[in-house]
């Protein structure tokens, strides 16, 4: 943020000096014009550098927004397979649920069956209380032979043995019952427990869904804010192109030394890279393939592998060499009567302002610098510093 504050006083530092040149009407010396260059050449320095800074920050914040979309896209993977792990965990939990309800009916029906067996053993003990209590001994003393004590024994025996099953029935059937119902309350706890903290993860996951959403947001209204500062040097480049023309054209018009300069007379203009005749972009309203914004295309695009030579398309002066926000590596040639031709995205200038061209001569190298997805010339004419469609002033390619 710092850095867009710093950028946004040079420029209106820089503005503030344009607007404070005497206007040019009256006569200025040499010495004049070129100390008011130099102070506008010193800017120019200073501000280039904090467009570079501003140009670093813009892909900074581009990285970030890719990394923290990235990781807001992942994060809400990971919220919808939680969901779908807490709906698989509320299910078990439903089942847990029943199973303990059926437990606890089989517990009632278990203690139901221990009551019956209960019941008999009472009714038995009533029986014997109403008819008088009689001894296993007496029973089977009172046998009048062996086979009839055989039999009273084996009768004994299958009573005691009766009595013993209903006992341990009784034992089994509560002690099963209630393991059960321990063990199936434990796994309700356990699921339970599951499910809670299933469910913190997933409103941690949701917190952290919109700190995500806030960062992207900030990172946006920080783009946007480098957007601004781009629009706002747009600005400015055209403000300097005009007053450094005016400048130098004063210049020259007092230096009766030089041999005459240079200029545009009319008819065509040359093509800026002969023999490259495709045009990627043209004078358009378009999508630009940077900021991925509506835009209009202030010039054509003509892609060339890097290095190529940029030739001047028509005689003039160079009034900017260096870099430019968005344009990158700029050279602007001032060719008269209010024209001027636009060269962007070079990789490195092959000439100074204040240096007089001769239409075909080397400007500067095709390049990837500034605003830009690949290797190309960004060619703009403008015409008393309005851009207009290049394609009409150009001669055949």
């Amino acid at each position: 943020m710092k850095k867009l504050k710093k950028s946004a006083i040079v420029t209106c530092g820089l503005v503030l000096l344009l607007m404070s040149v005497p206007k040019l009407g009256n006569a200025m010396t040499n010495a004049e014009i070129d100390k008011r260059l130099s102070q506008i050449q010193k800017i120019e320095a200073d501000n280039a550098k904090k467009q570079q800074e501003n140009e670093k920050q813009k892909k900074e914040i581009a990285i970030q927004k890719k990394q923290e979309a990235n990781n807001l896209e992942e994060i809400k993977k990971q919220i919808e397979e939680q969901g779908k792990l807490l709906n698989e965990i509320q299910g078990q939990l439903l089942a847990s649920k029943e199973t303990v309800k059926q437990t606890n009916e089989q517990l009632q029906e278990a203690e139901q069956r221990v009551e019956s067996r209960d019941q008999l053993l009472k009714n038995r003990v009533r029986l014997m209380y109403t008819n008088g209590f009689v001894s296993y001994m007496e029973v089977l003393f009172e046998a009048t032979s062996f086979s009839d004590f055989l039999d009273r024994f084996h009768a004994l025996q299958a009573i005691v043995s009766q009595d013993k099953q209903i006992l341990q029935a009784n034992k089994k059937d509560k002690e099963s019952v209630a393991q059960k119902k321990v063990q199936v309350e434990a796994e309700l706890v356990s699921i339970q427990t599951h499910y809670a903290e299933s469910e913190k993860i997933k409103l941690d996951m949701q917190q952290k869904e919109k700190e995500k959403e806030t960062a992207l947001a900030l990172l946006a209204k920080q783009e946007e804010q480098t957007e601004h500062f781009t629009e706002e040097q747009e600005e400015y480049a055209r403000k300097l192109a005009d007053e450094k023309s005016k400048l130098w054209a004063e210049r020259q018009k007092n230096d009766t030394k030089n041999k005459p300069a240079a200029v545009y007379t009319g008819g065509a203009l040359t093509w800026p890279l002969p023999g490259r005749t495709t045009i990627s972009s043209g004078f358009v309203n378009r999508i630009n393939p940077v900021t991925k914004k509506a835009e209009n295309h202030k010039g054509i695009d003509i892609p060339a592998p890097a290095g190529t030579p940029i030739q001047a398309a028509a005689p003039g002066t160079v009034i900017i060499a260096q870099w430019m926000n968005g344009y990158g590596n700029l050279i602007v040639i001032d060719h008269g009567g209010g024209l001027q031709t636009w060269y962007g995205h070079a990789k490195s200038l092959a000439v100074e302002e204040g240096t007089q061209v001769k239409t075909g001569d080397v400007v500067s190298y095709v390049g990837s610098t500034g605003q830009s997805t690949g290797n190309h010339l960004h060619f703009e004419v403008r015409k008393s510093s309005t851009p207009v469609d290049p394609i009409p002033y150009v001669s055949a390619k």
